[in-house]
């Protein structure tokens, strides 16, 4: 996960991840054919003919690229997107000062995670088809996402079924652990300093798949839904379950989460489920991170009988 980006990506989120999606249009019912117009975050663009040289820059929308079939259209891909492993990946973050960095490139199509600076007025000033893709809030917003992708490369029926695929992942990973699940409270860390993820973010709207009840809802700042909390809340909300998304950034682990002064009275901690998991699931909403996480989620779950029975045996 890139966590010299964390604090730019919660503001980001703060100041127009809300905003943008609120002012989405609908899907746009077209076929394949073109010139297309695309309702995207940065409004409607044009797109004259099918790319044939995207640059994706950010990992969320590598994985749409990929999963509507659009991958051999791509010709680079941002550092931070690692999945698939064959994606041409480049040394460009996304918050590059000029877009002329790009052009080496020759690129027809850019996919932005945010409209940093004016990169996107100079992509569009260089006549580049660009489109907007903000962190998503809702699984909903994820499908939008893959739909636009979609219609702007030429694979919306693809899209379509990566929509239904998508669907039927999560839905099976909560299906076979919401009996368990439902009624769970949760605290996920994003790094050591308590920044969390309410329930209305994508990471929230996956765990709510679940059935489970995000401790930072009450705990959190009102208005932000990335907001920092304190150990005192944590002491107060008590979770069932910790998830640490900070342990490639931050070298956390179930041991030194469980270290931290009176960690170890937390009832997550005592019952073993306090669970590491990929940082970048914080920061990436594609569909293979959303299934990964939906499954190492209901893992966990799945799990619990077996880890209770094993500290008892040990508290015995």
């Amino acid at each position: 996960m890139k966590r010299s980006l964390i604090p730019m990506a919660l503001l980001s989120v703060l100041f127009f991840g809300s905003a943008a999606l609120a002012t989405q249009r609908p899907y746009a019912k077209t076929g394949s054919g073109f010139p297309v117009r695309v309702a995207s975050a940065n409004g409607e663009v044009r797109i004259a003919h099918r790319p044939t040289r995207i640059l994706s820059l950010s990992a969320s929308a590598t994985e749409m690229l990929y999963a509507v079939g659009a991958g051999h259209q791509v010709v680079g891909v941002d550092e931070y997107s690692t999945y698939p492993a064959n994606a041409p990946r480049t040394k460009f973050t996304g918050y590059e000062s000029s877009a002329e960095d790009y052009l080496p490139l020759h690129p027809d199509l850019v996919l932005l995670a945010f409209n940093t600076g004016t990169l996107l007025a100079q992509l569009q000033k260089l006549r580049i088809a660009t489109l907007v893709l903000p962190p998503a809030e809702t699984i909903a917003a994820v499908n939008k996402q893959i739909n636009e992708i979609g219609l702007a490369t030429g694979h919306l029926a693809q899209a379509t079924q990566a929509r239904i695929a998508l669907a039927h992942d999560l839905a099976s990973a909560a299906k076979l652990a919401k009996a368990r699940a439902r009624g769970a409270t949760y605290y996920i860390e994003i790094d050591p300093t308590y920044y969390t993820a309410t329930s209305h973010t994508f990471i929230g709207a996956l765990f709510s798949r679940f059935g489970m009840v995000n401790v930072a809802d009450s705990a959190g700042r009102a208005g932000s839904a990335y907001p920092q909390i304190s150990s005192e809340d944590l002491f107060r909300t008590n979770p069932d379950y910790v998830f640490l998304a900070d342990t490639v950034c931050c070298g956390q682990s179930v041991k030194t989460f469980a270290s931290r002064p009176g960690f170890a009275a937390l009832r997550a901690v005592k019952l073993g489920h306090v669970v590491g998991v990929n940082d970048s699931v914080a920061s990436e909403w594609g569909p293979h991170s959303l299934e990964t996480f939906a499954s190492e989620i209901k893992d966990e779950i799945m799990s619990t009988t077996g880890k209770n029975a094993t500290t008892a045996q040990k508290n015995s």
